[in-house]
Order: structure tokens, then C-alpha cells, then sequence
């Protein structure tokens, strides 16, 4: 009975929170005697309290918004990016009707398969950059044009590109890749189909990797790491202040960093590869719907911004010891442009390149691209952060996104309004003479001819100002 009564007593005291103290027996003597903590009387303020973000989590969000963004100001259905450093994927992002497993057609971007291919043969030995492209194909007569032109975009094509492949492999193209770089790599997605190669972000992410992990996957090795260094190293440039051509890629710059590029369009979709070799980083996007320069240009701009912190360039800009442009070479070159690839009969405003010297021989562009470049040590043109820049050659304008040539005349709305205008007073002038002639019914065929021929001209001259407010 006296048990019973000591549990009951204990529980009593429990109940009414006094049975902690009995139970802390273990605790030191010195803590038992602190007294109690009070309350806080005021209210703490919750979101006043900054949320610090890792580095990865900052760039998933950003690039989010600079996705949706894009999306939302253009025409794509879907948008999928994948970004790798070293030898893992550091973000992946998909939006709309893209995923990183949805198979697309990769169009142009399957020659940077063909260009490893390429650099597989030159590895070991099969074939040399600087080797006749007649020799390598088992031609009697020379071609005048090296297999290292071909991969720096100078002579030849993509299609010049696969029968050498073909010719010293002695395989299709698709199953030489396939072997050499498929399969090394457990790419599951990426095929040879339809005279073109298909491929998902996955798989593409695989073949960054070890292009900017010195040819190596998980194991797997594409490349000697000294094979990709020569691969990813300036071979052409039309100008040492611009981006120049690598073997099988072309080269941009941003924010001091050196990349190099590789686009793909085919169907619906288009594709886009970067690599950094500095910073060996890369990413691949490909996008269902209509994109259009902007989009490209605000995507590498942001990409660039948020994961390659701006730095000085290196020394290998440098154009010579020539001086920097006078305002008469400004002036030279001032004039309306379009792309020299672009074999559009008209183009929209935006294709346009309009180019005005400025009072202390800047260029000042607008249309294609809105920027002010100023006279450079070197004979170019450029700008603020060394993303852009220009030189003139042989009647064309270099910069470092394109190649312009002079607007042609036939494009231009002012000569048709200036012939419109002519053939207007031709027929004010012919109706007059024919008034004075009685004999004669007023108008003539020949008043309605010349007066319908200049409003034709007015009005087309009208049309294609409105196509291309620019020119």
C-alpha cells in the first residue's frame, strides 16, 4: 500500500509540472539553480530576416525568369537547357513543351559530332589539318583547299566534311559516330536518321562534358585532352579584333570570355551549344517554336552574366599596331547592311543594320544591333565591354555577331520611290503635251501606262518601307 501511495504522489506531482525536476537527475548541480528564461514581449519580425542562397540556387532561379521571360516575348512552345562544369551537370531547365528527353532534329549542331570525328582521324593519324581535301579522298588531282579550311568554315561544307569521314573511316558517317562516340559515351537518343541527327538534351549533355572535360566522360574517353585543346584553339580569323573559327566551331565573345558555338535548326526546332573552354563550362538549349536573333542574343547575355563573372580578356585581341579609324573611315563605312548569309530577297527591319559615323569617329548601329563602338588602337571598332566589335574589309562590315554587306539597291524603298517620282512627272509631262493636241483623246494609253507604272512603284516603294523600316 505504501508503493501505491508513492506512485500516486509522484503522479499528482507530475500532472501538475513539477515532475521534470525529479527527473533531471542527471543534470549538473550548477544548472539547476539558472533562473527561468522570459518570454519574448514584442513581436519578432519574420521577414526581415535575409534568405542567403547557395550559388546554384541563385542561377536555377534566374535562369527561370530568363527563360519565362523569353517565352513569354517570343514564339517557342517549349524551351530545355542544360548547363555542365567540369564533369557534371550543374543546372537543367525545362519549360513548356521541352524536356530534357524530348528528341529533336539537331540540324547544324550535328557537325560538332562530324568535327570530333574529324579530330579522331587527325589523332591518329589518318588524316592531317593541313592534308590536300583531293589527297584525303583518293583523288588523282588536287583541290586547292585543305582539310583544315573545311573545318574552319573557309572552303567546302558540312557535306565535303562527311565523305572524308566517310572516305578514310570507310563507314557512313552515322555509324562512324556511332561507334566512336555514341556508344563511348551511352548516348540513347542520338542517331543517324533521314540524312540528319537526332538527339536530346540528356545525350547532349554527355558529349559537353567531355568536351570540356578534356575528352572524357565516365570513363569513357572521345579525345586525348592535347586533341581537344587543338580542336577548341583559334585556327582563322577575318580580323584579329573578331571572333575567329576553331575546328568545326565558331567563336563569340562575352564578357571577356572566349566560347565557342554551334547552332542547329531543322523543323520546329532549334538548338544552340556553348562551350567555354577557359571556364569548362557549356550549355546546350533547344527550343520548340519560332526564335529569333534577340532571343539568342538576351539568352547569352543572361547565361553569360549570372555564370561567368565578367573579367579583362586576354591579350590575343589585339588587332596590330595599326592606328585607330580616323572619323573619314567611319564615315566610309556609313550606310544601311544586311547579312551576307541571309539570301532573303526582303527582309524584316530587324535584319537590317543601319551605320552612322559619329562627331569623334564612333559607329553608331542600330536595326540588328543598338550600340555606339568607339575607334580602337588596331584599326576596329568597339564597344564598352569588348562584347562587339567591327572592322571593314573588302566592302564588307565585320563584327563580331555577323558578317554585313551594303543593303543592295533593288531592297532599298528609296530608289523605287525616286523612280515611282519620275515616272509620275513623265506623265504629268506627257499628259501636258497631249492636252495641247486636240486631235487627240486626253488621256492617252501611253498617260495611263506611265501614271499606273508610277503609283505601282509608289505604293511598292510604300510596301517595303514597311517591311524594312530600317533601310
Amino acid at each position: 500500500m505504501s508503493s501505491f501511495r508513492a506512485l500516486l504522489f509522484a503522479a499528482v506531482f507530475t500532472g501538475f509540472g513539477f515532475g521534470p525536476s525529479f527527473a533531471e537527475t542527471d543534470a549538473a548541480p550548477e544548472l539547476l539553480d539558472r533562473p527561468p528564461v522570459a518570454a519574448p514581449t514584442s513581436k519578432i519580425d519574420v521577414g526581415s530576416i535575409p534568405v542567403v542562397l547557395s550559388q546554384s540556387q541563385e542561377a536555377d532561379n534566374f535562369t527561370t525568369g530568363l527563360l519565362q521571360g523569353l517565352m513569354a516575348h517570343g514564339q517557342p512552345s517549349g524551351v530545355a537547357l542544360v548547363v555542365v562544369k567540369d564533369d557534371h551537370v550543374m543546372l537543367q531547365k525545362n519549360l513548356g513543351a521541352m524536356t530534357p528527353d524530348t528528341r529533336f532534329p539537331a540540324g547544324a549542331l550535328g557537325q560538332a559530332f562530324a568535327a570530333v570525328a574529324a579530330m579522331q582521324l587527325i589523332e591518329h593519324g589518318r588524316i592531317m589539318p593541313e592534308e590536300d581535301v583531293g589527297k584525303a579522298l583518293g583523288e588523282t588531282a588536287s583541290r586547292g583547299i585543305t582539310i583544315a579550311q573545311v573545318l574552319t568554315h573557309r572552303a567546302g561544307d558540312a557535306a565535303l566534311l562527311s565523305r572524308i569521314i566517310e572516305k578514310v573511316s570507310g563507314a557512313p558517317l552515322g555509324d562512324t559516330v556511332a561507334k566512336t562516340i555514341v556508344q563511348p559515351l551511352g548516348l540513347t537518343a542520338t542517331g543517324f536518321r533521314a540524312g540528319g541527327f537526332d538527339t536530346d538534351l540528356t545525350d547532349m549533355s554527355h558529349f559537353a562534358i567531355a568536351l570540356v572535360n578534356g575528352g572524357a566522360f565516365q570513363g569513357a574517353r572521345i579525345l586525348e585532352s592535347a586533341t581537344v585543346q587543338t580542336m577548341e584553339s583559334t585556327h582563322f580569323a577575318l580580323n584579329p579584333a573578331l571572333p575567329g573559327w576553331t575546328y568545326g566551331f565558331a567563336e563569340m565573345r562575352r564578357n571577356g570570355w572566349r566560347a565557342l558555338q554551334q547552332d542547329g535548326a531543322a523543323g520546329e526546332y532549334t538548338s544552340r551549344l556553348v562551350i567555354v573552354p577557359d571556364a569548362k563550362l557549356a550549355y546546350v538549349i533547344a527550343v520548340r517554336g519560332r526564335t529569333d536573333a534577340p532571343f539568342w542574343r538576351a539568352l547569352d547575355n543572361g547565361l553569360f552574366d549570372r555564370l561567368l563573372p565578367p573579367r579583362v580578356p586576354a591579350q590575343t585581341t589585339a588587332a596590330g599596331n595599326a592606328p585607330a579609324p580616323t572619323t573619314d573611315a567611319a564615315r566610309a563605312v556609313s550606310g544601311t547592311y544586311e547579312p551576307t548569309h541571309d539570301l532573303a530577297l526582303l527582309k524584316t527591319g530587324e535584319r537590317y543594320l543601319n551605320v552612322r559615323a559619329g562627331s569623334g569617329g564612333e559607329l553608331i548601329l542600330t536595326g540588328a544591333e543598338n550600340a555606339t563602338l568607339m575607334p580602337r588602337a588596331g584599326g576596329y571598332w568597339g564597344n564598352a565591354d569588348g562584347n562587339l566589335n567591327a572592322a571593314a574589309r573588302d566592302g564588307v562590315l565585320l563584327l563580331s555577331t555577323d558578317v554585313y554587306r551594303p543593303l543592295a539597291l533593288y531592297k532599298r524603298p528609296l530608289v523605287y520611290a525616286l523612280l515611282g517620282l519620275l515616272l509620275g512627272l513623265t506623265a504629268a509631262g506627257i499628259g501636258y503635251c497631249e492636252k495641247r493636241r486636240p486631235a487627240r483623246a486626253f488621256p492617252t494609253n501611253v498617260v495611263l501606262s506611265v501614271a499606273s507604272a508610277s503609283v505601282v512603284f509608289l505604293l511598292f516603294s510604300v510596301l517595303l518601307w514597311l517591311f524594312a523600316p530600317g533601310a
